[in-house]
């Protein structure tokens, strides 16, 4: 995902809204969502706008990804969306990087790296199917959202006691 930034350079637009949709590539799910147990299961949609205050350049935009994993109490498969709101300054491209600057060359920005670097940190540590499972019993391994079982009766009695 690049963005030419040759019309807000040079004064022509004072904000330059963007929109993109593309698939995630396998490399690229093996770099950022490595160890994550996840899989992307459609595209990848960044929106947003890059801002000319005084010659100050700000870059502001959204960005969403369908995927599938697994609960983290019950184990079920699930889908759902990962979303993440970026923004960050604008540079001219330098020597050190900073996390809250994104850098331009040749009038150009990379969006991706940012983008999915974002994408792999906002995707919840225990995913749930919903708020109130109740996971597997741990002695049998009985899926306590779909029925009870004779150790899930026998602790709900101990805690009532």
């Amino acid at each position: 995902m690049k963005i030419d930034l040759t019309p807000i350079l040079s004064g022509e637009l004072k904000e330059l809204h963007f929109s993109f949709t593309e698939n995630v590539l396998s490399e690229v799910s093996d770099i950022y969502f490595k160890g994550l147990d996840i899989i992307p299961c459609g595209n990848i949609s960044v929106k947003g706008k890059i801002c000319d205050i005084s010659g100050f350049y700000t870059l502001e935009c959204s960005a969403s990804l369908p995927y599938t994993t697994h609960c983290a109490r019950c184990g079920k498969q699930i889908g759902t969306v990962c979303e993440c709101s970026i923004r960050r300054t604008v540079s001219l491209q330098k020597e050190e990087e900073s996390d809250d600057e994104i850098f331009y060359k040749d009038r150009q920005i990379e969006l991706d790296p940012t983008v999915y670097e974002e994408l792999s940190i906002s995707f919840p540590s225990k995913p749930l199917c919903r708020e109130d499972c109740k996971g597997l019993c741990p002695v049998c391994g009985q899926d306590l959202n779909e029925e009870g079982c004779e150790h899930s009766r026998n602790n709900k009695d101990q805690d009532t006691l």
